[in-house]
Order: structure tokens, then C-alpha cells, then sequence
């Protein structure tokens, strides 16, 4: 082990055991361990010059800032051309020898060192003036402060948030507050103008472009250089006979990495020869971007509604002449907030094209046309009342300005009723919105009284009595619920399904015990991934709630304890075991049947493969699913619903 590794496993081992001391309260090694680790690393960090951003060994401040300064580029950051043909890929590369690079989907960054110390960091921008966001890059954690490189060096690279870290902040974010895709959390964070928030969201740098700091001509010995001076390099190979292979291949480096990507980047080896290409304003013609092919069509945007969910945000939905994606027709997308529009340039009679992620979900990724911008409603659709642009978490959204807009409780009362919430059969939106125009609801509680409006309601249309017995019915049934249910019902900002099973595991499902926390003060951030701003947001809450009308509901209710984890002679504890779920289920009737199952036995279920999986259960053993390929490379064991019963039973 080189001493450059040495120091980068020292400072992830160290900053595991600070994380352990101060926020776990868990010594699990001596003052004297960690100091004799300490001392190494500060030892081989000034014999070699290089010191990560997070060493323990650096007192880093968080700056908040006013604003971004403008910086103007010494090398322009250009764009680059794109293909999605592997043909067009081997006709640009002709007979020399050049390198495929993962395309990394983030915000590209220009580092500037001197004296083997971290001057500058800048944002792309427009290529030519970026933005200068030195104070945010020392917080990424990975970035050296200082290289053994002492002359001047110059890299370009990529900041990017990984998709762990990212389906983590987004769990911990009510749905309509969700990031669309690292690439826009990334980008929103970097440029934060305090520091700390950059610091807490654990982006990496991942050089993919030496530019300025060595005689070689060569670019992939010029990575080789960046490898040897601390940085995360790019993965990259050198490409061969068999292209289609090797942009295989390179899709599962990226999942096994857990980087996002959009696609793939060829580049000659001959550095000189590239850069003797030019480039037009728009993009280097030494380089070409791979794209990796989508299903999607291209169609013209036709208007832009607004929906609201339960937190009182509005949502443009894009409306668009029909097309066929992936087998079916299509003619909506979200375009979830105002940032997303003004990244895509929205303009209601372009040319769009739109893809079905993941086969299912309809999206606007492109917008080309010279049309009118697209126009901000300034009064609510539903109610009428005023509507303001506020930021949230980075993300600019639309929000109705009346505390009294029907849209706000219908997306309350609907998430409420919801199946991992209440699960109160039969209120859908359709019926919660007839039933308000009734004026038989007016808040949340009120559902427990649409009893007292029976025979009315089987006079309605599409209802009658049955309908009518069975809603009650559901009604009936849902008082009989868990804590976890009941929390994520209330639509409580930044208190997720996630948030709502922590609480309810802290306080046994005794919501008796949760409201004497609240009153006595109780600090949430001792909880597993809770922060200030979600302690904040639950007593926000609280106080607002418990002197509402709706603060009956839990008298109403008989919440059932959490189960138990059950270990008898016929069922397996897989305490400590983490589980990954893909593919279609045929033993259990849905994927929350079997998370729940595992769970219940102690186990723990993640959404991606990972080194810390224990079991992929997948019933298609040999499918090529980007999970079952990641499993292969990393070792993980891969069995079906049928070997998962067999262990545990």
C-alpha cells in the first residue's frame, strides 16, 4: 500500500470513529488507539504533501457567503459533441488510439493548485465565466487540500453526489420535495452559499482531465499522474476491437462505482492531435460524448397545468401531443418544480423530447424552440389566492400563499388516506374532492365523522349502499393502526416513511410516550440520520397541531406496538443482514409484504447492492439486471423467494 493510500484509509477509519465518539456516544477504540492513528496520519501527510479536505488533521471552517463571485476561465470548459451511434463512435476514432471515460452526470469543476496547495475551485458556468466555489470544494470529501505536485497543476473533473447518498437525502424528504436526479442535487449544493451544507452532503470530486502540470503527451499516463497524486480518477480504459463490449461494460463500472452517468466520453490518447482539432463555440471536436439510448420521442409542448400536493406546493405537468413510449401512450409528464423548468428552458410550443425512465415513468429531458417562456400562474388554481416562488432545499417551487386553500387539505387528506398511511380504502382524490365541495370535510378529522352523512352519501352518484358501508367500513378499520402509519399520515414537512418508522421504533409505538418527548423537550437528532432541521420541522408541527381541532384523531385510535423481532426454532434472526429485492415476487403478494417480513426478523432492506448487502432476492437468477450484475462483481449471494423461506423458516 502506497503511502498516498495509507493516508486516504486513515482518514476514512479516523472520521468513522469521531463519527462514533460525537454523534453515536460509542468508543470502539481507545483514546490512545485513535491518537497512535492520529499521529500516523499527520506524519505521512507531511512526508508526502497530500491531505484530503476531511482529514481529521484539518479544522475546516463553513463560510457562508452572500453570493457566488464570477471567475473567468484560464482554459475554456466547452461542451462536447454527442452521439448515440457505436458506428459514429468508430468512425471518429479512425485508426488512433484513444480512451473511453465514463461520462459522469454532475457539475463539472476546474481545480487550481500552486505549490501543492488547493487555490481555486470553479463551476463551468457558461464555459467561458463560472462561478468561483473554492470554500464549498473544501468541504467535498475527497478533494486534496495539498498534492506532492509542487509546480502548478490544473484538472478538470466532475462533482457528483452518489446514488446512495442520494436516495438517502431524498428519503428524508416529504415526496414532492424530492430531488428529480443526483445531477440537480449536486448542482444545487455545490453552489450553497454556506459551506456546511456542501459539507454535509458528502459530494466527491472525480478528476477526469489534467490540464495544465505535465510534459506527457500521452492522456492516459496523464490519469495515471492524477491517480498518483491522490485524486479519484475517472474509470477508464483503452478502447479495443469491440466497442459495443466495452460501453457494456462500462454501464456496470458505473453501478458497481454507485456513480451517475449519462453516458460515455472517447478521448485520443495523443494529446497534442486532440487539441490541434479545435473546437467550435459550443464543443471540443478532440472529444465525443457517447449517449446511451432511451426510448423517446419528440413532440410539441402544448400547455402547462399545475397540480397541488399536500404540503401546499404546486407541480407544473407538461401537456403534449400523444406519443408512444415503451408500448403505451403518452401525452403528461411532471416537470416537478420551477428550477427543473428553467434548467430545460421551458417554452409552451416547443419541440420537446420525452423519455420513460426506467420504462415507466414519462419525462421531458430536452426543449428546443424559440417560443414564448413558459408563464408563472400568480393566483392558485384551485383556490384562487395568491401564489409566491419560495426555495426549498435548493429547489425553486411554487407555493399557494392562502392557509385556507382546498388544494392544501384535499393533498393532505389524500396523502392521509393513502395505502402506507392510513390505508383507508375507497377516499380516493376523486371522492375526498366530491365529499369537500359537500362540505362534509374541512379537516383531517373529519373523516371520522362521514358517518353522521350516511344517508346522504348513498344517494350519491357511483355510490349507493354498499359503496357507502364498505368506505365506513375502511374508515372503521383504519383506527386500528401504528405510530409509523399514523406520523407519515400527517404530512409533516421532512418527516418521511423513513423519519416515521425511526420515531416509532424510539418510543416502542406508544404515542403517548412520543407526545411526552415533545413536551419534555426531547432532541430527535440523537435519532438515526436526523438533523436540526427535521427536529425543527416536528415541533413546527406540534405546536401548530395541537391546538387544531385535528388533535383529537389519536384518541380515536388504537395504535398497535411495533412486532417484536421473532426468533424461535422455525425463524432465522437476520439481525445484521442486509437485503436487496428485485424483479417480480410470487410467494409474497408485493414488495412491502417481504420487506416487511425481513424486518420483522431483524433484517434490514436496501434499495441498492452495495458491499454491505448481505442476500440479492431476485427469482430470475441469470437476469442480466444492472442489481444481479453488481451482485456477480461484488460477491453477493443472489437467491430467490424460495431460498429466502427456506433460510428463515
Amino acid at each position: 500500500m502506497t503511502d498516498i493510500e495509507r493516508i486516504k484509509e486513515l482518514t476514512n477509519l479516523l472520521n468513522h470513529h469521531r463519527n462514533q465518539y460525537y454523534n453515536k456516544n460509542n468508543s470502539e477504540i481507545s483514546d490512545q488507539e485513535y491518537d497512535k492513528l492520529f499521529d500516523e496520519l499527520k506524519e505521512k501527510e507531511d512526508k508526502t504533501g497530500f491531505c484530503l479536505a476531511n482529514s481529521p488533521t484539518q479544522s475546516v471552517g463553513y463560510l457562508v457567503q452572500s453570493k457566488l463571485q464570477k471567475s473567468i476561465h484560464e482554459y475554456p470548459m466547452l461542451s462536447l459533441d454527442k452521439t448515440k451511434s457505436p458506428d459514429e463512435l468508430l468512425k471518429f476514432i479512425g485508426k488512433r488510439d484513444a480512451v473511453l471515460m465514463l461520462k459522469l452526470d454532475g457539475l463539472t469543476v476546474c481545480l487550481t493548485y500552486d505549490n501543492g496547495v488547493l487555490l481555486k475551485a470553479e463551476s463551468r458556468g457558461d464555459g467561458a465565466v463560472g462561478e468561483d466555489i473554492t470554500e464549498n470544494a473544501k468541504t467535498f470529501c475527497n478533494i486534496p487540500l495539498t498534492i506532492p505536485y509542487k509546480n502548478k497543476l490544473v484538472v478538470f473533473g466532475e462533482a457528483i453526489i452518489d446514488y446512495n447518498t442520494f436516495y438517502k437525502i431524498n428519503s428524508e424528504l416529504p415526496d414532492e420535495k424530492n430531488y428529480k436526479n443526483p445531477r440537480n442535487l449536486c448542482s444545487g449544493t455545490v453552489r450553497q452559499l454556506d459551506s456546511k451544507i456542501c459539507a454535509d452532503r458528502k459530494v466527491k470530486f472525480i478528476a477526469w482531465r489534467l490540464v495544465e502540470g505535465s510534459d506527457e503527451n500521452n492522456f492516459f499516463t496523464r490519469l495515471n499522474k492524477l491517480d498518483e497524486y491522490g485524486f479519484d480518477v475517472v474509470p477508464w480504459r483503452l478502447i479495443g476491437e469491440d466497442i459495443l463490449n466495452q460501453l457494456q461494460n462500462m454501464r456496470v463500472t458505473a453501478e458497481s462505482y454507485d456513480y451517475p452517468i449519462d453516458g460515455c466520453v472517447v478521448s485520443f490518447t495523443d494529446i497534442s492531435y486532440m487539441e490541434s482539432l479545435g473546437a467550435t463555440s459550443h464543443h471540443l471536436r478532440g472529444q465525443l460524448a457517447f449517449k446511451y439510448a432511451e426510448d423517446q420521442e419528440s413532440t410539441i409542448l402544448r400547455e402547462i397545468e399545475w397540480s397541488m400536493g399536500k404540503t401546499g406546493n404546486l407541480t407544473p405537468v407538461a401537456i403534449f401531443d400523444p406519443v408512444e413510449l415503451a408500448g403505451t401512450t403518452v401525452s403528461r409528464a411532471s416537470l416537478h418544480n420551477i428550477s427543473i423548468m428553467k434548467d430545460l428552458d421551458i417554452k409552451v410550443g416547443a419541440n420537446v423530447t420525452v423519455v420513460k425512465k426506467n420504462e415507466i415513468i414519462p419525462q421531458i429531458i430536452e426543449c428546443d424552440a424559440d417560443v414564448a417562456e413558459f408563464e408563472i400562474p400568480d393566483t392558485c388554481p384551485i383556490c384562487g389566492g395568491k401564489t409566491a416562488i419560495v426555495k426549498v432545499n435548493d429547489t425553486e417551487v411554487l407555493t399557494c400563499t392562502d392557509a385556507d386553500c382546498k388544494g392544501k387539505l384535499l393533498g393532505r387528506l389524500t396523502h392521509y388516506s393513502s395505502k402506507n398511511a392510513l390505508n383507508i380504502d375507497g377516499l380516493s382524490e376523486a371522492t375526498l374532492e366530491k365529499f369537500m365541495e359537500l362540505g362534509w370535510l374541512n379537516q383531517l378529522s373529519d373523516i371520522y365523522t362521514l358517518d353522521s352523512h350516511k344517508e346522504k352519501m348513498v344517494k350519491l352518484d357511483g355510490f349507493g349502499k354498499k359503496s357507502a358501508e364498505k368506505l365506513l367500513a375502511a374508515i372503521e378499520k383504519s383506527k386500528n393502526t401504528t405510530l409509523e402509519r399514523y406520523l407519515y399520515g400527517l404530512s409533516i414537512a421532512l418527516i418521511g416513511k423513513t423519519a416515521s418508522k425511526t420515531i416509532s421504533k424510539q418510543f416502542n409505538g406508544d404515542y403517548s410516550k412520543f407526545i411526552e418527548a415533545l413536551e419534555d423537550g426531547f432532541d430527535f437528532t440523537q435519532l438515526n440520520d436526523f438533523g436540526a432541521t427535521m427536529n425543527s420541522s416536528i415541533y413546527a408541527w406540534y405546536e401548530k397541531y395541537s391546538d387544531s381541532e385535528d388533535a383529537y384523531i389519536p384518541t380515536l385510535l388504537d395504535f398497535e406496538k411495533p412486532k417484536a423481532v421473532i426468533v424461535a426454532d422455525n425463524n432465522k434472526d437476520l439481525s445484521g443482514m442486509v437485503f436487496v429485492i428485485t424483479g417480480n415476487l410470487t410467494h409474497y403478494s408485493n414488495r412491502n409484504e417481504l420487506v416487511e417480513e425481513i424486518e420483522r426478523l431483524g433484517g434490514k432492506v436496501s434499495g441498492s447492492v452495495s458491499v454491505k448487502t448481505t442476500y440479492l432476492i431476485n427469482n430470475s437468477l441469470e437476469s442480466n439486471s444492472g442489481k444481479n450484475k453488481k451482485a456477480k462483481e461484488l460477491g453477493v449471494s443472489i437467491i430467490t423467494e424460495e431460498q429466502f423461506i427456506s433460510m428463515i423458516k
